[in-house]
């Protein structure tokens, strides 16, 4: 969803189509959207993305009316406890602050900008996206910065570009008498599916869906290929599971899906799964089946802290049994431990 929202911020760009952003800028207590959830509001008043729906998202739409029409960027408070004006019905108790700000088609530069950003989120680049909180209705001024230093717009004198690209959520940066939103755009958080059968198959839909970058690896070439796998990221045919990690690049931010075709390759892929620094692994199979692997696991030298890392049997407990819905238990745990990973305080 994020992606999209991006690529119509940069279609409108291109049409010279003007537009706003409302932007979740402050959370505190339970919320329905977390700290940069976005929603796109069109000059027809049709909408891409969200920030929590209901009452809250209707409140939303009608402020971004006001300010399609008097072109005034706005702050406003939303709280959830029934206690002031802009209560909604939902019972989450807390409160967001969102920033609601009028894009100018019109103009070059912004456009520019706009285009550098979907250009980096739709090639998983990471990027800082800087935007002045408004005050006294002035128009929102916006900064790209890329992994590698360079900007697309200018840099506040005086801010430090080093403090930005440390940052690892969205927060607020006050700098003299400004104050701006910083946004650490890195959408990718890459699955790796191994093996290339039917649950894969359900489950590639699903990791697409919701914006993981999907490999399926698999030893067979009548497995892994676009037939069985339009929709994948990419499909890596290995020379063989002793060998599954030899194409691939693993870091905190990848998830391991360990759900090959038997219970050997399994162990195989397990065993160098752990050796890696991937921030998720996960492995299917019965109880039984996990438990006889995890004491070869032992026997190989891997200690009970290493295979507390390893979520097996793998997904949600929902009683699946079908690959559909094996692929949407196994989803819903990556967007969990995703969402924490999201979550962990910066370092």
């Amino acid at each position: 969803m994020m992606k999209q929202l991006y690529q119509e911020m940069a279609n409108l760009a291109a049409r010279g189509e003007s537009f706003v952003l409302a932007t979740v800028i402050t959370c505190i207590g339970s919320v329905p959207r977390s700290l940069g959830a976005k929603m796109l509001v069109r000059g027809d008043g049709t909408s891409v993305g969200t920030i929590g729906g209901g009452n809250l998202e209707a409140q939303v739409e009608q402020l971004a009316r006001q300010v399609q029409q008097n072109h005034q960027a706005v702050t406003q408070t939303f709280g959830f406890n029934g206690k002031d004006a802009t209560t909604t019905e939902s019972i989450c108790g807390g409160q967001v602050e969102i920033m609601v700000e009028w894009l100018d088609g019109s103009d070059a530069t912004l456009a520019e900008l706009l285009m550098s950003l979907n250009a980096a989120v739709a090639n998983n680049h990471k990027v800082w996206w800087l935007t002045s909180l408004p005050h006294d209705g002035v128009v929102s001024k916006h900064l790209l910065i890329h992994q590698d230093g360079t900007l697309t717009g200018s840099l506040p004198a005086g801010l430090s570009l080093e403090v930005i690209i440390k940052a690892r959520q969205p927060i607020k940066v006050t700098h003299e008498q400004s104050t701006y939103f910083l946004d650490p755009l890195d959408i990718a958080f890459t699955v790796y599916i191994f093996g290339a059968g039917h649950v894969s198959q359900s489950l590639v839909q699903f990791t697409r869906a919701v914006e993981f970058l999907t490999m399926v690896l698999d030893d067979r070439a009548d497995f892994v290929n676009r037939e069985r796998f339009p929709e994948a990221d990419q499909l890596i045919l290995l020379d063989a599971f002793s060998d599954a990690f030899g194409q691939v690049e693993v870091d905190s931010r990848s998830f391991l899906v360990i759900v090959t075709r038997g219970h050997l390759f399994d162990q195989m892929v397990l065993a160098q799964a752990l050796r890696t620094s991937a921030g998720y692994i996960g492995m299917m199979g019965s109880r039984r089946k996990c438990a006889l692997i995890f004491d070869e696991m032992r026997r190989q030298g891997f200690t009970d802290e290493d295979l507390q890392r390893v979520h097996a049997p793998i997904g949600v407990s929902i009683e699946a049994e079908t690959p559909e819905e094996l692929g949407i238990s196994i989803v819903a745990e990556l967007i969990q431990a995703r969402a924490r990973m999201c979550k962990k305080p910066s370092g």
